[in-house]
């Protein structure tokens, strides 16, 4: 149970960085809409995306954030996007969890919408939590989530240790040390 809760709280902090949970690589510089591309759009004159990414399994799971962007930009949106996400470590306003709950069950509903949603999304509820839950069940767990469990959440986040992996021009790259 508690491992699910700590996931529950994981994505919600997910959905308030970010754009939204299924999206793959955020917004563009152009609809700077998510918490990370706002804090990232004055350092770049380049597209770019920032987006958080989050799997999850039954006993472990992986957070972080994927950025794209041109190579002389690159350090500062991730500069930026780090410190977006270090500030979550403080909670976030009632107004900001409710729109992420809002957020993640809007992406819920949507996706059980159809009978190919439904069968995949239970498919990996059943895969992540151990038994499939129905969409209504999902939505009141996430409307149970509190700040002090996001803050919780954000802090084990934060508290680990950075992995960064890159493509392509790595030269202004910031190093590990650089971000901690």
């Amino acid at each position: 149970w508690y491992q699910r809760r700590v996931r529950e709280a994981v994505v919600s902090t997910q959905s308030t960085g970010s754009s939204g949970i299924n999206a793959e690589y955020g917004v563009t510089h152009g609809g700077a809409y998510s918490k990370l591309i706002s804090a990232a759009a004055p350092y770049t004159q380049q597209p770019f995306s920032a987006q958080c990414v989050n799997i999850n399994n039954v006993n472990t799971g992986m957070f972080g954030l994927s950025i794209s962007a041109a190579g002389a930009e690159v350090g500062d949106v991730l500069k930026a996007s780090i410190g977006v996400m270090s500030g979550f470590n403080d909670g976030v306003s009632d107004e900001a969890l409710g729109a992420a709950k809002n957020k993640l069950k809007l992406e819920i509903l949507s996706e059980y919408e159809s009978n190919l949603g439904v069968r995949a999304a239970t498919g990996l509820e059943s895969i992540a939590a151990g038994s499939p839950s129905s969409a209504s069940q999902l939505c009141g767990a996430i409307d149970s989530i509190t700040n002090e469990e996001v803050m919780e959440a954000a802090k084990k986040i934060n508290g680990s240790a950075p992995i960064l992996v890159s493509y392509g021009n790595v030269e202004n790259m910031p190093l590990q040390r650089e971000l901690l």
